[in-house]
């Protein structure tokens, strides 16, 4: 009797395990918009703050962040990630493009190979001690802020050099081009 009542109850609890978790799950599930490219590339625009990300064929995507500032992608292999990133500059003191650079070349751990700051933006790329390529462009001005990175086995370099310069140069930070605007924010 006591066995066929722990039964019985292990049933349940495990029953009940089993739709939490099914219900974790559909909670987990997430749409990300992207735009298919006839060549299949796509393109992921942030809502919240407009920014457009090239995103190679085949990447999956990650879960998005809670505040829809941004959106990972990753390879079918895991090797190769990209990354899109938008937030208010609300303050420009500290995230300024010349703060913001110096702040990436301090970067301890890593070697720099290439790195160029202009008016409103900077690139930087290199390797990080673990043997990890990245590429990452930052874009900001008085209100906000736009940048994505890229990383990958520097072993792999010549075999993502291609995809690299696409998003590179097609990327479009359009600051301020989202729905959410800090006039919007600071409105009554």
């Amino acid at each position: 009797m006591r066995i066929a009542l722990l039964l019985t109850v292990f049933s349940i609890v495990a029953g009940f395990a089993v739709l939490c978790q099914a219900q974790d799950e559909k909670e987990e599930a997430w749409q990300v918009p992207v735009l298919l490219g006839k060549d299949g590339w796509m393109t992921y625009q942030n809502p919240r703050f407009g920014f457009s990300l090239p995103v190679p064929p085949g990447m999956k995507t990650e879960r998005p962040p809670d505040n829809g500032g941004g959106q990972s992608f990753v390879s079918a292999d895991g090797k190769f990630k990209v990354a899109g990133w938008g937030h208010f500059n609300a303050d420009e003191a500290t995230m300024s493009v010349d703060a913001a650079f110096k702040s990436e070349l301090a970067i301890p751990g890593r070697t720099i190979s290439y790195k160029r700051k202009a008016d409103g933006w900077y690139v930087v790329s290199g390797v990080n001690r673990d043997g990890t390529g990245f590429y990452t462009k930052y874009a900001a001005d008085t209100k906000h802020v736009a940048g994505f990175s890229i990383t990958y086995p520097q072993a792999d370099e010549k075999k993502y050099q291609a995809w690299i310069e696409r998003i590179a140069k097609a990327w479009q930070a359009r600051l301020g081009k989202g729905e959410d605007t800090l006039e919007k924010n600071n409105s009554p």
